[in-house]
């Protein structure tokens, strides 16, 4: 009997210990989650250094992705590939981040100066390869734009193309945004018997890159629209990109409202001067980032408007982008 309670109450003691075990794996998966989210938007807000110590935390916790962020920042700083930046991208890859094993595989002048890093380029593209090749299979649309990354280092621009299209086939944003600005228009890929036939398809990418609420996508839309004098439907997108928190669309946003019927020839020209709001949208924007070019704008607009309109422009700007981190959408690999 006695050895039956012992049993029992070793029993009772191993299930406390798994499932205090597992409560704080939970935990700090929770805490390497919120440490990587935090980092992430400090990024996107062009404060590397800041994210970079948020990224670090969350790597020590195991989070794969922070670890890739940590070491392409260091890799920023010194433009090439250090040995701290490489023992990052190194758990980024052991937990199977594709980008952390593309940034591995390239070339040597990305290894510093002393040119002693000593790993196998070609296995880390080939396991690249094979590890978004496998989800790309099962219609990952992320891993298809993976594979992009991963044919254009191998030089193989054709597939990358192609999984570019699939991923965008698939309803992925940033795909679509890519295929239309990056492919089909700056490098000019893909065959069209008119670019007509070419520009149409640009459009209609942008368009449901843009249906999905990627900003970048509206603000190019809204651009593109303009150039070709589509301007109604350019101001429909012009006003629903000034509700993003994408930095480029709320510049222009404001410039365009102040600027009004009197912008620039093949830009947006909004029906009428809004120079309240469009200033007061400036100067939330100035608040919120500091930038230098918005204060020039900002300074460029001021000489043409009387007191009473810039004293309301500031007043409105209190309640606008209050506690809205305004990020610049940097891409995980292309810088």
């Amino acid at each position: 009997m006695v050895g039956l309670v012992d049993l029992y109450r070793k029993h009772f003691f191993l299930v406390l210990f798994l499932t205090a075990s597992v409560t704080l794996a939970e935990a700090s998966q929770g805490r390497a989650d919120q440490l990587f989210h935090e980092g992430y938007t400090l990024y996107q807000q062009h404060s590397a250094n800041r994210a970079l110590a948020k990224f670090k935390e969350a790597a020590q916790l195991g989070h794969a992705e922070a670890a890739y962020y940590a070491g392409n920042i260091i890799r920023q700083d010194y433009t090439y590939i250090t040995k701290e930046s490489e023992q990052y991208f190194r758990q980024a890859a052991e937990g199977g981040d594709v980008y952390a094993m593309l940034r591995l595989a390239q070339g040597s002048s990305v290894c510093g100066t002393l040119r002693d890093c000593d790993y196998d380029r070609e296995e880390w593209v080939d396991r690249a390869l094979n590890t978004a090749l496998i989800r790309a299979e099962a219609g990952d649309s992320e891993a298809m734009m993976e594979l992009f990354s991963v044919y254009w280092q191998k030089g193989e621009r054709s597939k990358a193309f192609d999984w570019t299209k699939k991923a965008a086939e698939h309803g992925n944003p940033f795909a679509q945004y890519w295929l239309a600005v990056g492919l089909l228009d700056e490098r000019k890929m893909g065959f069209y018997w008119t670019q007509a036939g070419r520009r149409a398809d640009i459009l209609k990418w942008l368009e449901a890159s843009a249906e999905q609420g990627f900003p970048k996508a509206m603000h190019k839309l809204a651009s593109e629209y303009a150039q070709d004098g589509r301007m109604e439907e350019a101001i429909e997108w012009l006003e629903r990109m000034g509700e993003t928190d994408y930095f480029s669309a709320l510049f222009e946003y404001g410039l365009v409202l102040v600027a009004g019927p009197d912008g620039s020839e093949g830009r947006i020209q909004y029906p009428e001067s809004k120079s309240v709001e469009g200033l007061a949208v400036l100067f939330a924007l100035h608040r919120e980032t500091g930038n230098s070019s918005v204060q020039f704008g900002i300074e460029q607009t001021l000489a043409d408007l009387d007191p009473e309109t810039i004293a309301e422009a500031k007043t409105r700007s209190r309640e606008l982008l209050v506690d809205t981190p305004i990020l610049h959408y940097l891409p995980k690999f292309g810088i």
